[in-house]
């Protein structure tokens, strides 16, 4: 058991300095940060879909001629599909930011690992060179 603690110690450590790393470079996403907008655009769409959607079940349920009850479930179903959309939009760019944090995490850590490994290898090779030296 005493051996899992500097494993934890380890990756809260790399954790730490991955995200100093990212803090120190300063980047934004740009001015426009377009994952939060369009997560925006789809929570206001999914609300105007919502609102229409109930306006015109009861406009419906309220009208007198059958053309114009017609006419207001087929809108009903229009501001369902705008409602799915809205949906599609929010969901997609929230997975957007956060595919998009994995992703930089992701590169973060090959980077380490590969920076580990090539120290192995170059003290591997010391070693190997020094052997080498003492018989020759």
């Amino acid at each position: 058991m005493p051996d899992d603690v500097p494993h934890a110690d380890a990756s809260s450590d790399r954790l730490t300095r991955f995200q100093q790393e990212v803090g120190e470079l300063r980047v934004s996403g740009g001015a426009a940060n377009p994952e939060r907008l369009g997560g925006r655009i789809g929570i206001v769409i999914m609300v105007v879909a919502a609102a229409g959607g109930v306006l015109s079940w009861y406009g419906a349920y309220t009208a007198g001629a059958f053309e114009e009850i017609q006419r207001l479930i087929i809108a009903g179903g229009l501001f369902v599909g705008l409602g799915v959309v809205g949906a599609v939009v929010w969901v997609r760019n929230s997975f957007t930011r956060y595919l998009r944090y994995w992703l930089v995490r992701l590169i973060y850590e090959q980077r380490e690992q590969t920076e580990q490994l090539v120290a192995d290898h170059h003290d591997q090779m010391e070693r190997l060179i020094a052997a080498l030296k003492e018989r020759g």
